[in-house]
């Protein structure tokens, strides 16, 4: 009689306690597209990360830099601006395969916008795919980057910054864009 009684309150105490854990279940969110980061809800904090991905020849300082390598000047500009800059400069021996690497890695470090400087805008298709599907905002700088052709959005990047007479000024375009997509507005000029 004992073991029963015994046994009987170990089956209420383990009833009690599982019941505890069984609540109420809610579907997970949906993700934010970046299409959504112009809405009334306001973009991204402003302290977001801010991938940025650039060629090899980006972290030599060129004729039009004023003596500072873009990598520098994105750090600078985008921390100045209240960012948390990521500034990534393609490997040399294989730059297509290393961007598509580090956007993929932005991405699941969770930059809300990305600055991509493409070595091979076709390589990129499926890592700029894995970003919009993550919710990140793409800006390509230079060159467009082409549309992934899944899922029939034909996006491929949601901004595009065009190269300017100065590293500075990009840099600037590309900084007042990302800004205006954290603030939750559609930026000028795009």
């Amino acid at each position: 009689m004992r073991r029963i009684l015994v046994s009987a309150a170990l089956s209420l105490c383990a009833v009690v306690a599982l019941s505890g854990c069984t609540g109420t279940t809610t579907a997970a969110p949906t993700p934010v597209q970046s299409s959504d980061l112009t809405s009334s809800d306001g973009g991204f904090d402003q302290h977001a990360v801010v991938g940025v991905v650039l060629l090899p020849s980006a972290a030599t300082p060129g004729p039009t830099s004023g003596g500072e390598a873009l990598p520098d000047r994105f750090r600078s500009d985008l921390t100045t601006a209240g960012f948390r800059p990521d500034v990534r400069v393609a490997s040399a021996t294989d730059p297509a395969a290393s961007q598509a690497s580090d956007v993929r890695d932005l991405v699941g470090r969770g930059a809300k916008a990305l600055v991509v400087e493409a070595a091979d805008p076709n390589a990129l298709t499926g890592a700029v795919q894995t970003a919009h599907d993550a919710g990140v905002v793409v800006i390509a700088l230079g060159d467009p980057l082409p549309s992934s052709g899944t899922g029939g959005d034909g996006i491929a990047t949601d901004y595009r910054v065009q190269g300017a007479d100065s590293d500075a000024a990009t840099v600037g375009k590309a900084i007042a864009m990302v800004a205006a997509l954290q603030r939750g507005t559609k930026p000028t000029g795009s």
